[in-house]
């Protein structure tokens, strides 16, 4: 529901007509995370992700997360295969994001995200990967939220508490509206400065063909969140063996710019 569509490529990087529009957290994790400066760059790597399935906001903080580990002496130029990760060089990251997404050489490492990526690394590389449970983090400032980043549905993602004992505050009708809004395949932060309750039902009756009142989905807003939930539980996914990055939730506190102290 944030993209759009960008005629074809003609400068260095070359995506054809239709590619899709890098949105904020693409631009964020392929861009800020790396310290890239080079906007075509972040649409070659887009569409890189899309057409080989990837989530950008985990491969675009893999890429950055290899970054680090190569900036601090971790891994060589003879472990990336010749491919030069430092900050901000865009020819890197768009290399490396399509060894990422063939497995090709290090990209190899890097596939499964970074948990794992460190995991195999070693050497601190851990220091380096920040990530709840495996799943890399939205592109927001999330220390206003690190207990539903840690306890949602889907780990280091923005949708809904329903943890026991916070039930009130988040699973409810607010949460299960979050729910409705991103099954219905809108923007959840369209929603925020609109009430979905005015045009949702509508859109939906219109789309399906269904009478679809706004108390019927929010009840499939209540079941999408109960079955999220029961799915981990039959994996053996406990919340509360999961950790919350110390750089999160600002350890080591940054010592200059907006979030210093």
């Amino acid at each position: 529901s944030c993209e759009g569509i960008l005629k074809e490529g003609i400068g260095e990087y070359k995506y054809a007509a239709g590619a899709r529009r890098p949105e904020y957290e693409t631009q964020a994790a392929f861009g800020t995370m790396c310290l890239n400066n080079n906007t075509e760059s972040i649409a070659m790597a887009n569409d890189i992700c899309s057409r080989y399935g990837l989530d950008t906001i985990s491969a675009g903080c893999t890429i950055a997360f290899a970054i680090e580990c190569y900036e601090n002496g971790l891994i060589t130029k003879t472990d990336t295969d010749g491919i030069e990760l430092t900050w901000g060089n865009h020819h890197s990251i768009v290399a490396m994001t399509e060894k990422l997404a063939k497995r090709e050489g290090f990209g190899d490492i890097l596939a499964d995200g970074v948990k794992i990526a460190a995991e195999k690394i070693g050497k601190g590389a851990e220091q380096y990967a920040v990530h709840i449970g495996g799943q890399e983090l939205g592109l927001h400032d999330p220390k206003l939220s690190s207990a539903a980043h840690s306890d949602a549905p889907s780990a280091a993602r923005y949708q809904m508490d329903a943890t026991p004992g916070r039930h009130t505050q988040g699973f409810g009708p607010s949460g299960f509206r979050r729910h409705v809004v991103n099954a219905a395949g809108l923007c959840v932060f369209g929603y925020m400065t609109t009430d979905p309750a005015t045009y949702i039902a509508g859109f939906m009756s219109a789309v399906t063909g269904w009478d679809c009142s706004w108390n019927e989905l929010l009840k499939a807003g209540e079941r999408i969140a109960t079955i999220r939930h029961a799915f981990n539980l039959r994996e053996g996914i406990n919340p509360l063996e999961l950790k919350v990055h110390p750089r999160i939730i600002g350890k080591p506190p940054f010592e200059t710019g907006p979030l210093a102290g």
